[in-house]
């Protein structure tokens, strides 16, 4: 499957080089799936307690501030996951940093569907929450670091289409199959939220045991000096499958001539240096005002509609409809990635957003409308999403990426915890415009902040990084 495509600038260094020579192996095929598959979990598990808000509030009597309580400690353990899981990626490596990420998820999910009470859940969440963050983070830096620049934008946008687009779409249809049809089956509105969270970890156990089969990225080795092991990841992936192989790769084409001469310490404090603290403050406000309007809709988009009168089904119907706009915009943020520069897609999609959202707030009185400027919205805010997350990663030098995504992604984590509680004060003072206004703000935003970082398409990681001028 190796391609002779030559890339649209050449690779400044030799890695970079041989992975542009690669083009798309059947082993960075098995690796995408893997990490893929714990992010397509990840969606699931944080749409799960919106999806069954109104079930945890009539099984465990608690209040819709202690439901987003609940949300708010699955969002901090999120962040502390995230931190401490670039951390380790950047001084362990991102192969035992994500598969640790997902054991702790399983450990969680297991606690919530064994919650006793609302203490007892509030605990599990935070466990599910330190799992599920370092998960998308770590992952998008370890594709980035795996594949040709010229697949880099579109293969790791295509994270984001199984666990955005196709988990934010198939969670709320699981969840309507739960929660609806399957509910007395499954013990009635008092007792199927236990097994939808028993049936969400689960498999999440089969994707830590295929985990085993990932490689180190080449380029991790290759900053630790580990020239002989970044040869044999760099083997592996240029291959068939994902075997490790015992043989030596002498002679490969990496020496320690390759190995980075100027790496930042490996620590959170170096995603604050001088050298990149531009790139933080940018990327860290936009992911602020992107994800904190992201999670916000899709954990009160259930109760929202649930009080304005619609059915608990009907409003996971409803969502789950409005999520097809979320596929479709991380289909096309893929399809964008390779053909314009990140910095245009974010603020042409971040504007259209913003439109959408005052759209909504105006217009979003009946279901008809209701539905559509729903997915448009999801639509738009998926690309910009997506695009963040594609240039993240791509912002960082090796030494530092997995802590450099982490943070800037940490925020977002931050604005997801604040964000649904003005939000819930929005709406009781103004109903769906509130929130809607309030999510149009922050798009304008957003689109401001975009325009400080630096354009990455079709540049390698050690142009943009450790080759750029000081």
């Amino acid at each position: 499957m190796a391609s002779t495509h030559s890339p649209e600038r050449a690779a400044s260094g030799t890695l970079a080089l041989h992975l542009d020579r690669v083009g798309f192996s059947r082993a960075q095929f098995w690796v995408l799936m893997l990490i893929l598959a714990g992010m397509f979990f990840d969606t699931l598990e944080q749409n799960s307690v919106g999806a069954m808000g109104a079930n945890l509030k009539a099984s465990l009597g608690i209040t819709d501030t202690q439901l987003t309580t609940i949300n708010t400690f699955t969002v901090l353990g999120g962040l502390a996951g995230r931190l401490a899981g670039g951390w380790l990626a950047d001084r362990y490596g991102r192969r035992a940093s994500l598969s640790l990420n997902l054991l702790l998820y399983t450990l969680g999910g297991l606690l919530s569907a064994v919650a006793v009470n609302y203490d007892m859940m509030l605990a599990s969440r935070f466990v599910v929450g330190v799992g599920l963050g370092g998960e998308f983070t770590i992952g998008i830096a370890m594709l980035a670091e795996m594949v040709a620049t010229r697949h880099r934008g579109a293969l790791v946008a295509t994270l984001n289409i199984g666990s955005g687009g196709v988990g934010n779409f198939l969670s709320y249809g699981l969840f309507f199959l739960l929660l609806g049809p399957l509910a007395p089956a499954l013990g009635g509105d008092h007792l199927v939220w236990r097994w939808t969270f028993l049936f969400l970890a689960l498999p999440a156990l089969l994707v830590v045991l295929y985990r085993r089969r990932l490689p180190e990225t080449p380029r991790f080795l290759l900053a630790k000096g580990r020239v002989e092991d970044a040869n044999r990841s760099l083997a592996i992936l240029a291959s068939g499958s994902l075997k490790h192989t015992t043989e030596t790769t002498a002679g490969g084409p990496l020496t320690t001539a390759d190995v980075p001469v100027r790496q930042l310490k490996s620590s959170p404090a170096a995603v604050f240096a001088r050298a990149v603290l531009p790139r933080t403050l940018s990327i860290g406000a936009a992911s602020w005002m992107a994800f904190g309007a992201q999670v916000t809709l899709n954990f009160l988009m259930p109760t929202l509609l649930v009080e304005r009168g619609y059915s608990i089904s009907d409003s996971l119907l409803f969502t789950m409809i409005m999520n097809v706009g979320s596929l479709l915009g991380a289909c096309a943020a893929a399809w964008l990635a390779g053909r314009v520069g990140r910095r245009g897609a974010v603020g042409c999609a971040g504007a259209l957003g913003c439109v959408t959202a005052a759209a909504f707030a105006a217009f979003g009185d009946s279901t008809v409308l209701i539905l559509v400027l729903g997915a448009l919205f999801q639509f738009f805010t998926m690309i910009t999403n997506t695009t963040l997350a594609v240039w993240s990663p791509e912002l960082y030098p090796t030494s530092i990426r997995a802590t450099g995504t982490s943070i800037v992604n940490g925020i977002g984590n931050i604005a997801g915890a604040v964000m649904p509680f003005l939000a819930v004060a929005l709406f009781a003072a103004f109903g769906l415009t509130g929130v809607f206004g309030m999510v149009a703000v922050m798009y304008a935003l957003l689109v401001l902040a975009s325009r400080f970082a630096p354009e990455t398409r079709a540049r390698t990681l050690e142009q943009i990084n450790e080759d750029a001028p000081a």
